[in-house]
């Protein structure tokens, strides 16, 4: 064997040794499909070596290693070769569910940032501590069973108000199904036909109407009813001015005033005259106020009724005498 095969070998085998160094320690993937960044944080909660790391949810690799480096947390992450990373990228650690497993979410960076080389360090996002939220949720939790508990306007009447709910309930059933009248009147399709029907006879009556047909579409369509009243109206304004200004006999009667004054002399006289006879001054005043002819009058025809009944029993003998008066003349 001579000496340059040996070198070669010796150089090939000491290459090899250092690609592998690089490669798991350096962190510089010139064997393997994956390449290393580091970032740190101050708590890493429950995340794991062998979590997923996502680039804005979708997995590029695995948490490598979690380690404690001056005073932080170094997370080692193995990112899959070709996903690119840049320098002003920012990770944070996410759950996948309120319980669920923690991993390394990766954030894109701006495009105009470089791409983060192997090995390097990008910058990280505390994450909310769980514990806090845990404790934060049942503080909530318990004010909200107090505020609850203050605010219990139903008191001793929960019994009375769960009975009325049962009743509602059993109403809102009865509806359903059509009982009693307000169900009827919700299911029964009659009432509909027969407000259909109504709805039909007065559209038949406002075409009647609006074509003039009967009295009320005449009276409406008809343009004579509005003149006869303007005329009527305009005849019932003459008459008021008429009466106004003293024309004609009503005019007079209503504004002469002398009208008045002869009412008045007449009322005088008749009072006048009543107040005569009143005090039984004159024929008719006597024939009221003295009783003496009253009593004359009635034995006047007391006489004439005895004259009369006596004329009546002579009666017969006055025919007999002249009958025979007769006889004797012959």
């Amino acid at each position: 064997m001579s000496t340059e095969f040996k070198v070669g070998v010796f150089f090939v085998v000491g290459l090899l040794i250092l690609l592998a160094v690089f490669e798991f320690i350096g962190g510089i993937p010139f064997l393997g499909g994956e390449y290393t960044l580091k970032t740190y944080f101050q708590s890493v909660d429950e995340l794991r070596e062998d979590n997923p790391v996502k680039l804005n949810g979708v997995d590029i690799g695995t948490v490598s290693k979690i380690k404690i480096a001056d005073n932080r947390i170094e997370v080692i992450m193995s990112v899959k070769k070709g996903v690119v990373i840049k320098e002003d990228s920012v990770a944070t650690i996410r759950l996948t569910g309120l319980l669920g497993t923690s991993y390394v979410n990766v954030s894109f960076g701006s495009p105009e940032s470089p791409v983060a080389v192997p090995g390097s360090v990008i910058a990280s996002q505390e994450p909310a501590d769980i514990n806090e939220i845990l404790v934060k949720v049942e503080s909530a939790v318990s004010s909200l069973d107090s505020a609850f508990a203050a605010f219990d306007v139903l008191g001793e009447n929960k019994e009375q108000i769960t009975k009325i709910i049962n009743n509602v309930d059993s109403v809102l059933a009865d509806l359903s199904e059509g009982k009693g009248t307000l169900g009827k009147l919700l299911k029964d399709d009659s009432l509909y036909e027969e407000a259909k029907g109504a709805l039909a006879n007065i559209n038949d009556i406002s075409s009647s109407v609006k074509e003039g047909k009967g009295t009320l579409g005449k009276l409406v369509t008809d343009p004579s009813l509005f003149d006869e009243t303007k005329s009527a109206m305009s005849n019932l304004a003459k008459l008021s001015d008429s009466l106004s200004t003293s024309k004609g006999t009503l005019g007079k009667l209503l504004n002469d005033d002398s009208l008045y004054n002869q009412a008045n002399e007449a009322a005088t006289n008749l009072n006048s005259v009543l107040k005569k006879i009143n005090s039984g001054q004159g024929t008719l005043g006597k024939l009221v106020n003295d009783e003496s002819l009253y009593f004359d009058a009635q034995n006047t025809l007391k006489k004439v009724d005895k004259g009369v009944d006596t004329a009546v029993d002579l009666a017969p003998l006055s025919i007999i005498g002249t009958s025979i008066g007769v006889i004797t003349l012959f």
